[in-house]
């Protein structure tokens, strides 16, 4: 009789605990819903929710071409309204045993590598490997798409920070071979000095940062996880290209086991989430409220969107030198002196062009000239 009390009695606290993760799962925080777990498929809902909050990849996604596209669209239109499941989408990426824990960076290059083309083309960039000799020779030279860029915590320990901002640069610093590292050259016939180097021709919409947590020790022969701090910027500068982090994917826990859950800016309302699987709710502590960097010891994957914002190399200089120019029209203390400054100004710009234009017909003349000979 009181063991049927006590399950009856267990079984209302059930109820009632049910009842209240439902009733939580209705009431989404700043209008964003979560996405239910089938058992360990946190990996697969981290990433899931980062790739709804990319919009870039929603009207490329083509349900004609690819199942994984559809499944996407419909998931991504669910979203909108409520916290939806996700067993159509690990059908469609052959995802059989979903209590097996896996690799969220592996399940990102996994969709990627489903969708159609133009969805991917959004996280694609190409990097060019050049190895040249010291008397300048090229000996290796090649150029490699990529969607993930991957960044070695090997050498940091768990309590000292890494800078991922001098570690996405490290990337394309130049690298030297000598000694017993030496280079074979086929133009100079024999091994030489030479220096590697990397840069970015093609740049993604959408840069990817892995930060390498999980790597393998060839000192103890076994893989292990870093816990230590990393200083994530806020931007990231890479020539005339400017982006800006929108989305960090977190793993917590060990190299055996663990639970992942994403962080994302909204758009909307500049506010930075926490998603939970079925839960999402508000970062307490927005990120960057005070500071350029991020501090984490969780963060495992980092979204940055190109941004429009950056200006290119010179343009404000010109800008600048323009505005200096010009000061002599308004730098006057009366009116008249100022219209006739403004004046010579504009004579003094107008007869520079004309020189230029007098200058560059006859090269063109000369140019087409060139082009027009006939061959007897």
């Amino acid at each position: 009789m009181a063991s049927s009390r006590k399950r009856s009695q267990d079984e209302v606290k059930e109820a009632e605990r049910k009842k209240r993760k439902k009733d939580a799962v209705r009431q989404p925080q700043g209008g964003h819903y979560g996405l239910y777990n089938q058992g360990a498929t946190c990996y697969l809902n981290s990433v899931l929710q980062v790739l709804f909050m990319t919009p870039e990849i929603h009207d490329r996604l083509d349900p004609k071409s690819q199942v994984t596209d559809e499944e996407l669209r419909n998931l991504f239109k669910r979203l909108k309204e409520t916290t939806s499941g996700t067993e159509n989408i690990t059908k469609s990426l052959k995802i059989k045993n979903v209590r097996q824990q896996r690799d969220a960076a592996e399940c990102l290059e996994m969709i990627l590598q489903k969708v159609s083309p133009q969805a991917s083309e959004v996280f694609e960039g190409q990097l060019r490997y050049t190895t040249k000799c010291t008397e300048g020779h090229s000996i290796i030279e090649e150029t490699n798409p990529f969607w993930t860029l991957p960044l070695s915590l090997k050498d940091t320990h768990d309590d000292t920070a890494y800078s991922v901002g001098e570690g996405f640069e490290r990337i394309f610093q130049l690298k030297s071979f000598s000694g017993d590292n030496m280079v074979y050259c086929n133009k100079c016939e024999e091994k030489t000095e030479a220096t590697t180097g990397c840069e970015m021709v093609t740049y993604p919409q959408i840069l990817i940062l892995l930060l390498k947590r999980f790597d393998f020790d060839y000192s103890t022969m076994s893989y292990f996880k870093s816990h230590c701090c990393v200083d994530v910027p806020r931007t990231l500068q890479r020539k005339d290209k400017e982006y800006k982090l929108y989305g960090m994917v977190h793993h917590i826990g060990s190299l055996r086991g663990g639970h992942y859950t994403a962080t994302i800016l909204c758009s909307e309302d500049k506010t930075w989430y926490e998603f939970n699987d079925a839960h999402v709710s508000k970062v307490r502590r927005q990120p960057f409220a005070e500071t350029s960097t991020y501090k984490s010891k969780t963060a495992y994957l980092l979204m940055y969107r190109e941004s429009d914002a950056a200006p290119k190399r010179g343009q404000c200089c010109s800008k600048l030198r323009s505005f200096f120019k010009c000061l002599c029209c308004i730098n006057s203390s009366g009116t008249d002196d100022a219209d006739e400054k403004k004046k010579k100004c504009v004579k003094k710009k107008k007869r520079a062009r004309g020189t230029d234009e007098k200058r560059l017909i006859p090269r063109v003349k000369e140019k087409r000239g060139r082009h027009n000979v006939k061959r007897s």
